[in-house]
């Protein structure tokens, strides 16, 4: 019995060695992250405080999705009805290098993205009657953004916010 108790011990030991060594320089949010939705317009803005910075590479990354309304018009009597699929986009901040410019390893991050305009697609992409109809596209519409965080490589931290 006394054998068994030690041997779980040693095992217990050795794995929270390797866990604490595994975790020593992940990313650690001291605050935030908080994402706003509409700023810059058609976009989102994410905020928040990380430390654990230390030699190897981190980035984080804004990703967003959304869509836009397709209206299909009528060469032969200029009726505008909406198509039946809405033009998907996305925006992206692109990987932000995390640094270690504040005190202790710490850094305040500000990430922005917005979306872009797709280009207009084909009646038939539309949902359009026939391709003679013409595709015009509305307003844009944030449906969600995702932030992620990697370091050296791996990403630590991935959550989808949703206005």
């Amino acid at each position: 019995m006394t054998r068994k108790v030690g041997i779980f011990i040693a095992v217990f030991a050795m794995l929270a060695l390797v866990a604490g060594t595994a975790f020593a320089g992940s990313v650690k949010f001291h605050s935030g992250p908080t994402v706003t939705f509409g700023t810059p317009t058609n976009g989102a803005t994410a905020t928040f405080n990380v430390s654990g910075l230390g030699n190897l590479e981190a980035t984080a990354q804004l990703d967003l999705v959304g869509s836009v309304q397709t209206f299909c018009t009528n060469p032969g009597n200029g009726n505008v009805v909406p198509g039946q699929n809405p033009a998907i986009t996305s925006g992206s901040s692109g990987p932000i290098t995390l640094s270690d410019s504040d005190k202790n390893g710490r850094d305040d991050v500000v990430i922005s993205a917005a979306l872009v305009t797709p280009a207009t697609p084909s009646p038939q992409a539309a949902g359009c009657p026939n391709k003679k109809w013409v595709v015009t596209l509305g307003a844009l519409t944030l449906i969600s953004a995702t932030l992620t965080i990697t370091y050296d490589g791996v990403i630590e931290f991935q959550q989808t916010y949703y206005p």
